[in-house]
């Protein structure tokens, strides 16, 4: 047995001799290559599930004349920390944005959760479950075409900080919702619930005045709905979408209440009256540039003939724009806006003051120039409303300057202009300001 052992080890070791060096020299290549390969592998740092970001800012706004209504001269102080934060999980995320502020202007610390959702796919559910998408949270919501005008978009608007100046992300206010999406050959569908109804942030006396017909001028008494007169019902919000050919087409429906308190209860309370709400909207490219239309009819489900002078009436809302790249790097746009009010003779007949009603067809056109340069690092964004109906108007300019992915700077005005003191636009002509914000990226 011993001499076989030998016999084996003497034939394996003359084998060996009469390998060239040169193939022995590549095995042994070839394998360190592996080891190499083991240890890179061994190196490669597993990728976080957990990831965030974040801002500081500082913002700063002046009246550009005094507000007899308000004795403060300051529109806008902010100093404003905001924390992303997303955890990726198997087949969903979990996503946070807040923002923790301290607001010169009414001098109170703030805390506003934008986002506080979770998001994913309901494949666990079935194969019928793949279908849907859902969020359920504290989110940002929006649709609809308009660009600065809204039809059939429901959700809430922050209007002080859009005037004020803060950047437009803060235009759209969050909502605690639920929204699932189905996506199917025939078309896609978002069904949205907000548990509780979310109204906008408006302009009521905080930051700038507002016209009262009461009084025939400008009041700023901070005001708040009182809390029998603030809904707590749910809101419904739906959207059935299909792009057709080179065209998306969408159908809406809402319901819930108007978002501003428009109503009066007996006692001259300012409340919010229910309002259903059905729409469309068309968008596709046309010649160099994008077509748009959009329509939508308010329903104002408590005043059906318009004879309650306590509710707003129906209306019908119309929209049509355009926008295309008029030179390199310069984007222009043009939108008409119209509201159609329903019933408008019986509002009149019984008004409680009928001079500073609505015109019965409201209209607006606004333009749009957007200009990027420095390598886009600068953009320059003119937007104006006017209203040819009652002779006023609002001109926003903002300036956007980030050279680095670190830092940015803003800059602008907001400027209202106008004859009748009680029309939409003119009623805030004391509210024009100039607005500066530094923002540093984390």
């Amino acid at each position: 047995m011993r001499r076989s052992l030998l016999k084996i080890a003497l034939v394996t070791a003359l084998a060996a001799a009469s390998i060239p060096a040169s193939v022995l020299a590549q095995e042994a290549q070839t394998t360190g290559d592996e080891w190499d390969a083991w240890d890179d592998f061994e190196e490669v740092e597993e990728v976080s599930p957990f990831t965030w970001a974040g801002f500081g800012e500082i913002a700063l706004g002046q009246r550009l004349q005094d507000d007899p209504a308000l004795a403060a001269d300051k529109t806008l102080r902010d100093l404003r920390v905001q924390l992303q934060a997303d955890y990726t999980l198997e087949a969903s995320t979990l996503a946070f944005r807040g923002d923790l502020y301290y607001d010169g202007v009414l001098d109170s610390v703030k805390v506003q959760i934008r986002e506080a959702a979770w998001q994913g796919n309901l494949a666990f559910l079935g194969e019928w479950g793949s279908k849907f998408d859902a969020k359920i949270g504290q989110q940002v919501l929006t649709w609809g075409t308009g660009d600065y005008v809204f039809l059939n978009d429901m959700f809430p608007k922050d209007y002080q900080s859009f005037f004020a100046g803060r950047d437009d992300e803060y235009l759209k206010a969050p909502s605690l919702s639920a929204k699932l999406s189905g996506y199917f050959d025939w078309a896609n569908v978002d069904i949205v619930v907000t548990p509780q109804f979310e109204p906008d942030n408006g302009i009521n006396g905080e930051y700038f005045s507002f016209f009262n017909p009461q009084f025939g001028m400008n009041v700023a008494p901070e005001f708040d709905v009182l809390d029998k007169n603030e809904p707590d019902n749910a809101e419904w919000a739906l959207r059935v979408y299909k792009t057709v050919g080179q065209t998306e087409f969408a159908f809406y429906g809402y319901r819930g209440y108007n978002k501003t308190p428009m109503a009066a209860d007996e006692q001259g309370l300012p409340r919010y009256s229910r309002l259903n709400v059905w729409g469309a909207s068309a968008v596709k490219p046309f010649g160099p540039g994008l077509a748009k239309a959009e329509y939508a009819y308010h329903d104002a489900i408590e005043d059906s003939d318009g004879t309650n002078p306590l509710v707003p009436n129906s209306q019908h809302r119309f929209l049509v724009g355009y926008e295309q790249e008029l030179i390199a790097n310069l984007t222009g746009s043009v939108q008409w806006y119209a509201e159609q009010m329903v019933d408008h003779d019986a509002m009149m007949a019984n008004s409680y003051w009928p001079q500073y009603e609505q015109e019965e067809s409201r209209h607006v056109v606004t333009t749009q120039l957007m200009y990027r340069a420095l390598r886009q690092t600068l953009t320059l964004n003119w937007f104006n409303f006017y209203s040819p109906t009652d002779d006023d108007g609002y001109m926003k300019f903002r300036a956007t300057y980030s050279p680095v992915d670190d830092w940015q700077v803003n800059g602008g005005f907001n400027l209202f202009y106008g004859d009748e003191p009680h029309t939409f636009y003119s009623q805030f002509q004391d509210a024009s300001n100039v607005y500066a914000s530094f923002r540093y990226f984390y």
